[in-house]
């Protein structure tokens, strides 16, 4: 079956949840997120901004900590691109196949193209979208990590559920 962004539409709103920070080089942090997605009906593209907070119980409590915006780019035949530019000045290209997967979509994204950013070798982002849930982690190789590693994992909800 054919996904479109159409098929996507269901995620268009406000997400909020909990994740966790974990990579080789880091201390691992917890973190809060808000996400939204926007579309318009004339194309076949979702904008999304996410951001994301310190979890802790001490004084950094509240600090930001990241900062994204970019587009879900339909491409035809279930191929999507996520087009990602990040407060770092980072801008990256993934692209993933969609596929119906545990009653939503799933969408394993890859990275193709990485600007601005050298320490950066790879990246891959996995969604799992349902109607009321949004399940992500994100994994990275690093110049100073060349192993495959995951470093996001976040469950997000629509707010009040």
């Amino acid at each position: 079956m054919l996904i479109s962004i159409a098929d996507l539409g269901f995620i268009i709103g406000k997400w909020e949840g909990t994740g966790l920070a974990e990579y080789p080089t880091i201390a691992s942090v917890d973190y809060d997120e808000g996400l939204v997605f926007t579309r318009n009906d004339k194309d076949s593209v979702i904008h999304y901004e996410q951001r994301t907070w310190i979890k802790s119980s001490d004084e950094n409590n509240g600090q930001p900590v990241f900062w994204e915006s970019g587009f879900i780019i339909e491409r035809g035949g279930n191929l999507f691109e996520l087009v990602s530019a990040q407060k770092s000045g980072r801008v990256e290209i993934l692209r993933g196949n969609a596929t119906q997967a545990d009653g939503g979509i799933k969408i394993d994204f890859n990275s193709v193209s990485i600007l601005n950013d050298v320490r950066l070798l790879k990246s891959g982002r996995h969604f799992r979208f349902l109607e009321n849930v949004i399940d992500y982690e994100l994994e990275m190789s690093t110049t100073e990590n060349p192993e495959y590693d995951r470093h996001l994992r976040a469950r997000l909800k629509r707010p009040g559920l």
